[in-house]
């Protein structure tokens, strides 16, 4: 049985090779891309939990910059982003895994990488429009 998770880096990391075949920066482009995908997933997973099961998890609040905005984006980077950082580098760029998964699992039929990104970009932009209809915000 095939890891959807190594299929999706797989794919991502194959397909941006081949659409992107001069861009050197090629590991930490796909890297930012997942990982933000990822965090984004977590934050639909925390909002679902948080209105339909009524359990809130405490989140990082720091207070550095004038306004919100940017303190928002650095404690969402925080709380969802940072544990994806991790978990992918080690899972996928530590030691190279990569090259090994690649020669695993090869070029896929289905393009995952994509369908992923556009479902996780979905959900986020469902979930935060409910968000802002719920606490009346939009």
């Amino acid at each position: 049985m095939k890891n959807i998770y190594y299929l999706i880096w797989v794919d991502a990391i194959l397909s941006f090779k081949k659409h992107n075949p001069r861009n050197k920066n090629w590991k930490w482009t796909v890297f930012f891309i997942n990982t933000w995908m990822n965090a984004l997933n977590f934050w639909v997973v925390f909002m679902i939990i948080k209105y339909f099961a009524g359990f809130s998890l405490p989140l990082t609040t720091f207070n550095l910059f004038p306004g919100h905005l940017l303190d928002d984006f650095l404690n969402f980077t925080i709380s969802f982003a940072s544990p994806f950082v991790i978990l992918n580098y080690l899972l996928i760029l530590h030691n190279d895994r990569y090259e090994k998964l690649i020669k695993k699992y090869g070029k896929q039929d289905i393009n995952y990488a994509l369908i992923y990104s556009m479902v996780s970009a979905l959900g986020a932009f469902v979930v935060a429009i409910l968000h802002g209809i719920l606490t009346n915000t939009m």
